[in-house]
């Protein structure tokens, strides 16, 4: 996971990121603009993180999280946080959520692939075509990623 669930804790200002952490920080970028752009649609507005400088909930919009991960990553200190303006925390979800409703996304659309490819190598099995037809086949249209190595599909 990322170098957000490292409890939020600030980096000292005379320490610079090392590699791991940049590239934990790249990944959390990558994340939040994939949680935005599901999430938002849903009516989420970001993330909510527990500030124990100021023993306090933070509410932080998809935006101004990026924003504040960018400025981590170029300067190696997030910038001073300022308490969200009347936030509805109905519309912010805690940072483990969110992992975890990307995780799940990501895992149910493999495991929806692998299953759709394991029905397609099934069918055309029965129909008569040889291992190597299906593979492939299965390669053309994107899903060779889901066939066994004995040249099924997942599921099957």
């Amino acid at each position: 996971m990322g170098a957000m669930e490292d409890e939020m804790e600030p980096f000292e200002d005379d320490q610079e990121l090392d590699n791991d952490e940049r590239e934990l920080l790249q990944q959390d970028l990558v994340d939040v603009q994939t949680l935005k752009s599901l999430l938002s649609p849903r009516g989420i507005k970001g993330t909510v993180f527990y500030c124990p400088d100021c023993s306090e909930d933070h509410y932080l919009t998809w935006d101004l999280l990026t924003s504040n991960l960018a400025e981590l990553l170029s300067q190696g200190e997030s910038p001073i946080h300022e308490p969200a303006f009347e936030p509805d925390p109905d519309e912010y979800v805690g940072w483990d959520y969110a992992r975890g409703y990307l995780d799940g996304y990501t895992s149910y659309e493999s495991e929806e692939l692998a299953e759709l490819a394991g029905r397609i190598a099934s069918d055309l099995g029965a129909a008569g075509w040889k291992t190597s037809d299906v593979k492939g086949f299965l390669a053309r249209v994107g899903l060779d990623g889901a066939i066994r190595p004995d040249g099924g599909g997942a599921g099957t």
